[in-house]
């Protein structure tokens, strides 16, 4: 049963890093996998003949294979930021394929491992002591523990295969060319005056709407309003007010401003937020019995460990030693905040965070685009593997598992998912190019934007931050809205349908299993196509 855990920690590891690559740099949302991930362990032990599954091995394999999920989101959102900044110097990168996997992967594996080591030190203190709820870690452990899994993993089952057979007959396979049409044109471009309705086309449709399905309400009313505000808000200022500047000039320097206006709005609470996060740390959250905890020789060998993959990967890209120490103390802060937040609600989040570390690392040590995505990518994987790290801890500690075993497969999860990173990025680019509808990366294209902020027009900017500050006073998400106003509308309105379908029916709960291996079918099918 050892043997077979293992396996399919591993291939749950592959599964999830494959996955969540695409997703992430698809679309501008990271959807936790560890759900979709304990149906999946489930079909693979049955496939090794495992009759009798024990839930303690389910629980640490898919504990181990969710890092994967965390780890390619916070890639995807990040990372690409580099080929957006520099794309002659990425696509140098790209043309060394060893360097390419080998620099991800030491950046996976060292940031990982910070990651893991913070997780290691706050397990106490934020599951047993604080009892923090951690959403999804608890969702795992009510999904391993449920008396319908056989039917849940079936409806998994007939999504993914299903799925598999509609790509297999619209892309078609070696010399079988298909049968559905690629692409199916709902609306061709249409000028009415001033405004202009883009082509409407379906062509990754069924993994859009499952992964808006399973985000539901989260995703679709944001989108729809950026849809719409490009449509029927940004064209109309371009044409009457800034005629001189093309379109693409223009939603560039005003997405631009809302990129901007979030971070100037962030960056107003963070210090202080950040200051608290800090004191907490230090003090235990204030109790007697946790200011006596400190740091054990295992705990500071683990950091020792850790600073040795660490430290050698930033000296290689010219990191000072004021900068290293920069990033490793504000990559464990802020990776402290971030899994304090969701071990209440669930919601890790990466982005600002990293934006935080970033922009006055910039200005403090000059750093250069490399070096300036490199810090970025750090932060978010370092928060986002502490975060998934501590959500199976939580599993753990509900299901009584001994620490040492599912500390144990979460490293073999790290190992595994930091050198599969690289590969699936490097084929999934090589083949789609960032940038196409196919991997838009929305997220990373943000990022360049604020980076480059400098450069657009002073008047349009003032414009996107004006525009960025309205939807945060509404309680909209500036970031949402941004995928509206970038990416292909036929990308949005698939997200937005599928959002809008979630919010239609009455047991969604009942449907994820099935849109969840609709996604993953789907991510799965688009990087097989890279291999063939």
């Amino acid at each position: 049963m050892v043997i077979a855990t293992i396996i399919v920690s591993i291939v749950l590891s592959v599964f999830s890093t494959a996955v969540m690559s695409y997703i992430s740099m698809a679309t501008p949302i990271g959807p936790w996998i560890a759900p979709t991930l304990v149906l999946f362990a489930m079909l693979l032990f049955k496939l090794l003949w495992q009759k009798n599954i024990v839930s303690e091995n389910l629980a640490v394999a898919v504990s181990a294979g969710s890092i994967g999920g965390i780890l390619a989101t916070a890639f995807g959102f990040s990372f690409p930021t580099l080929y957006f900044l520099d794309p002659e110097l990425f696509t140098s990168w790209m043309a060394d394929r060893l360097f390419f996997v080998t620099v991800l992967a030491g950046l996976a594996f060292s940031a990982g491992m910070l990651g893991m080591w913070l997780a290691n030190v706050l397990e106490k203190r934020f599951v047993i002591e604080q009892q923090l709820s951690f959403p999804i870690g608890q969702l795992v452990y009510k999904m391993i523990a449920a008396k319908d899994q056989a039917r849940k993993s079936f409806e998994l089952t007939v999504g993914l295969f299903g799925t598999a057979v509609f790509c297999f007959l619209q892309d078609g396979l070696a010399s079988f060319k298909g049968l559905i049409p690629k692409t199916l044109t709902l609306l061709a471009p249409l000028r009415i005056g001033f405004l202009k309705l883009p082509l409407i086309r379906l062509d990754i449709w069924p993994m859009l709407w499952a992964i808006g399905f399973v985000t539901g309400h989260v995703i679709a009313l944001p989108l729809a309003v950026g849809a719409l505000s490009k449509i029927f808000v940004v064209n109309p200022i371009n044409h009457f007010h800034f005629p001189t500047l093309t379109s693409m000039e223009f939603i560039l320097a005003f997405c631009s401003g809302m990129v901007l206006s979030g971070a100037v709005q962030s960056f107003v609470k963070m210090p202080r937020t950040l200051w608290y996060a800090v004191k907490r740390m230090m003090s235990g959250n204030g109790t007697k019995k946790t200011r006596k905890n400190q740091l054990s020789k295992e705990q500071l060998i683990e950091l020792g460990v850790s600073l040795l993959f660490v430290i050698p990967f930033l000296t290689y890209f010219d990191f000072s030693a004021v900068s290293q120490v920069y990033l490793i103390v504000f990559s464990l802060v802020c990776a402290y905040q971030i899994t304090n937040i969701a071990g209440k609600i669930g919601l890790a989040q990466l982005g600002r965070f990293a934006t935080f570390v970033m922009v006055p690392a910039i200005l403090l040590f000059k750093l250069n685009f490399v070096q300036t995505v490199l810090v970025a990518t750090f932060v978010e994987v370092c928060g986002g593997v502490a975060t998934d790290v501590l959500f199976g801890r939580k599993v753990a500690h509900l299901s009584r598992i001994p620490a040492k075993k599912i500390k144990m497969y979460q490293y073999l999860g790290l190992l595994v998912s930091s050198v599969c990173v690289g590969i699936v990025f490097w084929l999934l680019i090589d083949h789609f190019t960032l940038g196409s509808p196919e991997l838009f990366a929305q997220r990373a294209q943000a990022r360049q934007l604020l980076i480059d902020v400098k450069n657009f027009d002073c008047w349009v900017l003032i414009v996107g931050m004006l525009f960025g500050y309205v939807l945060k006073h509404i309680k909209m998400s500036p970031m949402m809205v941004l995928g509206g106003l970038l990416m292909p509308l036929n990308i949005s309105l698939g997200l937005i349908l599928g959002g809008m379908l979630a919010l239609l029916t009455q047991e969604k709960e009942e449907w994820i299993p099935f849109w969840s291996g609709v996604f993953a079918s789907n991510s799965i099918w688009m990087l097989m196509q890279t291999l063939l």
